[in-house]
């Protein structure tokens, strides 16, 4: 009796063993492999004792759902390091029932030319396609809401990419070391450009950040050396260090009102550089913003009444180039550390009366003057320069400020 017990005992125990290995180990169904958990199914990679083996190759179709040991498992996820140093691999059908791609999914997969990541998919780890060197093209559907860092780092053979709606945030390194890239679209819904996330970016031409990012991180753009032209929406508060640093071809920029600090280096390398604006509502320009080979730096237009505390590298070329001041600011900046070893400086009356923030002073401000006074633009804030708004220095925008703008443009 007791031998018999025993072995029961012995009996449920193995079978006890037996369902937990299975809950770990990779089972291979049909040339994949998975691991299963409840009624879903993850597609795994094949151990190989400590390290993982490449186990795909050619093209890879996964099924919705798969069956084992007479259970149905609906497939739901690319696990981490699933498909990672495939190298032989061409291509991968995902279907609509994967929801999720691991860290490291197809890491250095490096065959792969196109992926299309079906609509079900809400999420996509870090490193997930990170290294795949030949991939051309990729299809995010508006169903990922987020997107790890370093995911697309040093796919240098994909030329163009477009971030979904569903994205508020560009994760650090996202995009870093693409160098193929010669166009990104950044949909309304981002708010954040994280650091690094397209830096040596190198064949992308242009930048359009759209309205409603608030902040451009570190190094973002750093080594976009064929960049020519960046547009900074008035949403951004702030521009991280050496966010543009390195963009050599980049000949001009006008960073809108809005922003309130200039990380240092932000412009740092930006050997063809020859004018920059400055808007009142920067409070702190950081050291080498526009240094370290600024060399054609010639033209510097600044809003701000009062010169902020700068660094002897903020402004590389300073010696060589022209200062425009806010009416009335000049002696202040003659006075300033650094700012007073411009070549020259000079007063311009737009600098303080360009309420549209248009580049001039016409009548087309006095009408922004009057939208100001009648709150129509309580609900886009950084539609107008209010600061420069403000014509007559009472510190107050009152109907006072619409004849003293009428003066100017008169020339009165």
């Amino acid at each position: 009796m007791k031998q018999k017990l025993f072995t029961l005992c012995l009996t449920l125990l193995l079978c006890i063993f037996a369902g937990e290995a299975s809950a770990y180990d990779p089972i291979e169904v049909d040339g994949i492999y998975y691991l299963f958990d409840g009624s879903e199914a993850k597609v795994t990679y094949l151990l190989n004792g400590t390290s993982n083996t490449p186990a795909y190759s050619g093209d890879v179709v996964i099924p919705e759902s798969v069956t084992y040991n007479r259970q149905t498992y609906k497939v739901t996820t690319i696990g981490n390091w699933a498909f990672q140093y495939c190298t032989n691999l061409k291509s991968v059908t995902v279907p609509s029932s994967v929801t999720s791609f691991g860290d490291h999914a197809f890491y250095k997969c490096d065959n792969l030319t196109s992926f299309k990541i079906p609509n079900s998919v809400a999420t996509v780890g870090m490193y997930a396609f990170s290294e795949c060197s030949s991939l051309q093209s990729i299809d995010i559907p508006n169903s990922v809401t987020s997107i790890g860092v370093y995911a697309f780092q040093n796919c240098t053979s994909l030329a163009s990419v477009t971030i979904p709606n569903s994205i508020t945030a560009i994760s650090n390194y996202t995009f870093t070391g693409c160098s193929g890239l010669t166009e990104v679209f950044i949909p309304n819904s981002v708010t954040s450009i994280g650091d690094y996330s397209f830096q040596n970016c190198t064949s992308l031409a242009s930048v359009t950040i759209p309205e409603g990012v608030t902040s451009i991180g570190n190094n973002a753009f750093n080594g976009c050396s064929k960049v020519t032209s960046v547009s900074i929406p008035s949403s951004v508060k702030s521009l991280g260090m050496s966010a543009f640093s390195g963009c050599s071809s980049l000949t001009s920029v006008v960073i809108p009102y809005g922003v309130e600090t200039i990380g240092g280096g932000a412009f740092a390398l930006c050997s063809s550089l020859t004018e920059v604006s400055i808007p009142s509502s920067v409070t702190s320009i950081g050291n080498a913003a526009f240094g370290g080979g600024s060399t054609k730096l010639t033209t510097v237009k600044v809003d701000i009444k009062t010169p902020l505390t700068i660094t002897q590298s903020t402004f590389y070329n300073r010696k060589n180039a022209t200062l425009y001041v806010p009416q009335g600011c000049k002696a202040a900046y003659e006075q300033a550390t650094y700012w007073k070893e411009f070549k020259q400086i000079i007063e311009t009356v737009s600098a303080g009366a360009d309420v549209n923030k248009d580049g001039e002073t016409t009548i087309a401000d006095v009408t922004a003057l009057v939208n100001i006074l009648q709150g129509k633009d309580d609900n886009e804030p950084f539609l107008y320069d209010h600061e420069c708004a403000d014509i007559n220095g009472d510190e107050s925008i009152t109907i006072d400020d619409v004849p003293a703008l009428v003066n100017i443009i008169l020339g009165k």
